[in-house]
């Protein structure tokens, strides 16, 4: 469902992120040829769960527990309170385009305390919960830790992991107290996007190259086979899947984006941009470079006509991921005031979507952050969108947006 302007937007923020999780200049990222991804693959496949604690804590010695559970434990020596639990793996494209990467699931448990706060691991120096550990591949083929994420701070399901998975259960389900992650890929939420009764798991992949925003939403199915995951949503080539759930998370995602690349500007700066999105067709003239633009170098105003190009582009992908209907009702001027003070939006929850006939509901819980006067300000809503199935997938065509209180 997503259209080609934001499609080369998004790889080029994922070149960026890999630019800088490497230290390099911005380069093409070649495509590889089958044979060569399935090689990688096969790489990462091998790698064995001991390798892949040994990458992940490289100064901690563990001893493997009893094999009667379907996952490997694995004690921590120097402190036997605590264990590691390895709860499966992934390999797709994550931070990177020009080869696969894996992502394995660590729940680290500690000791049952009376605080309402995780344990802190003393040998680890992390806290109890479920991590994402990112293994890339080396230039020898050799695999090395690109970052580790906590995904669920509380990670109390977990425990109930083994008998969930006996009855082809996904053993994931995330938490409410997520913690901000140190890596690249943060967590997003666990929701059924296709009714079916198992949670999908959805991961937010962010990026940032010379100011211009990009963000989208990564949805995994759990195959039950080996402990593996697999993206459904959305591929690697072409379309998204055909999700309503995944039309709203792209909708937000562009959204966020958007407003993330204009965050900077202000005042009289957001007066001139603004003033020139919704004539959406009009040309970036020198005097709105100037009058944007942080000073009249010319590297300041090549990456201001970047932002301005990419805040419209993204604008405009999300424009039309809403239906006929609802643009009539809500032209294009009218839109982009809409998010005129915005700075940026997170997801914190969404429900399975209703599905009847051409017709589907999906409800997600959002925190937006705005502007009010000189204060940035971050406020709670409750987001019901109606959508409408139409040739290109689909399409948002109401909402209905409720205040709520952070307690609620």
């Amino acid at each position: 469902m997503r259209r080609k302007t934001l499609a080369a937007l998004l790889l080029l923020a994922l070149a960026a992120i890999l630019a800088a999780c490497q230290g390099e200049e911005e380069k093409p990222t070649p495509t590889l040829t089958p044979p060569l991804e399935a090689q990688l693959r096969q790489h990462l496949e091998e790698l064995s769960t001991d390798a892949l604690l040994g990458l992940t804590f490289p100064d901690v010695a563990r001893t493997p527990l009893g094999s009667g559970d379907p996952f490997p434990v694995y004690a921590v020596e120097d402190e036997p309170s605590w264990s590691i639990v390895v709860l499966g793996r992934l390999i797709d494209h994550f931070t990177r385009r020009d080869q696969p990467q894996l992502a394995a699931f660590l729940y680290l448990h500690g000791p049952d305390t009376d605080d309402q706060a995780p344990p802190q691991s003393r040998v680890l120096e992390l806290p109890e919960g479920l991590f994402m550990a990112l293994i890339d591949l080396d230039s020898r083929d050799q695999p090395v830790l690109t970052g580790l994420s906590l995904l669920d701070s509380s990670a109390a399901e977990l425990l109930e992991a083994a008998p969930a998975l006996e009855q082809d259960i996904r053993p994931f389900r995330q938490g409410l107290d997520n913690l901000a992650p140190d890596g690249l890929i943060s967590p997003a939420l666990a929701v059924d996007t296709d009714n079916d009764g198992l949670d999908e798991l959805v991961l937010l992949d962010a990026g940032l190259s010379d100011g211009v925003a990009a963000a989208f939403y990564l949805t995994f199915r759990w195959t039950g086979s080996d402990l593996h995951w697999q993206r459904i949503a959305p591929p690697l080539e072409g379309a998204s899947a055909d999700l309503p759930t995944q039309a709203v998370l792209d909708y937000l995602a562009t959204v966020a984006a958007a407003t993330a690349t204009a965050e900077p500007w202000q005042d009289s700066q957001r007066f001139f941009v603004w003033r020139w999105l919704v004539s959406s067709d009009e040309s970036i003239s020198e005097e709105l470079l100037h009058d944007v633009a942080d000073d009249d170098s010319a590297a300041a105003l090549a990456a201001t006509r970047r932002k301005l190009e990419a805040t419209r582009a993204l604008f405009s992908e999300a424009y039309q991921l809403q239906s006929a209907n609802w643009q009539n009702l809500q032209p294009w001027p009218d839109f982009v005031n809409g998010f005129r003070n915005a700075t940026g939006a997170e997801v914190e929850e969404m429900l399975p979507p209703t599905l009847e006939d051409a017709q589907a509901s999906v409800q997600v819980v959002i925190i937006a952050f705005s502007r009010e006067g000189p204060d940035l300000v971050q406020r709670r809503f409750r987001m019901t969108y109606e959508l409408v199935w139409s040739e290109e997938g689909w399409r948002l065509d109401n909402v209905d947006a409720k205040e709520e209180r952070p307690s609620e």
